[in-house]
């Protein structure tokens, strides 16, 4: 059980961790999703769809079951997502000056990994239903 010590403690690390309280500082938080377009689904297009639809009827051999078809589906959106996010970081990579490595350009790329597990991970599950 924690002292009171411990819990002054804590509330007082709790006022000082509540994020950002500036309307500058608030703005800048709320756009860090942004920053790629990783965090949201990606926009249906014809040519996604077209590719969906390659890899879902692949994936099915003419079974028409619902579930299976949903499965198939989950799979191909997952698969291409993963496509996206190596070619982003192929994009990334071309663009960093190995004599001369920005911390930031870095950092972006570390972060795609987070993406990159995801998607697999999503594609991995939805692979064992089909």
């Amino acid at each position: 059980m924690a002292t009171e010590k411990q819990i002054a403690a804590n509330r007082a690390n709790a006022k000082r961790s509540t994020g950002p309280r500036t309307l500058a500082g608030k703005l800048k938080s709320s756009r860090n999703a942004y920053r790629h377009g990783l965090s949201s689904p990606p926009r249906l297009d014809t040519v996604m769809s077209a590719e969906t639809e390659v890899i879902v009827r692949a994936l099915i051999h003419g079974d028409e079951n619902e579930e299976k078809m949903r499965a198939a589906a989950e799979f191909a959106a997952a698969h291409l997502e993963l496509l996206r996010i190596r070619s982003m970081r192929a994009d990334a990579m071309a663009k960093v000056d190995l004599a001369r490595p920005d911390i930031d350009e870095l950092q972006r790329l570390a972060a795609l990994d987070r993406y990159e597990r995801y998607a697999h991970t999503r594609r991995r599950r939805t692979a064992v239903k089909l």
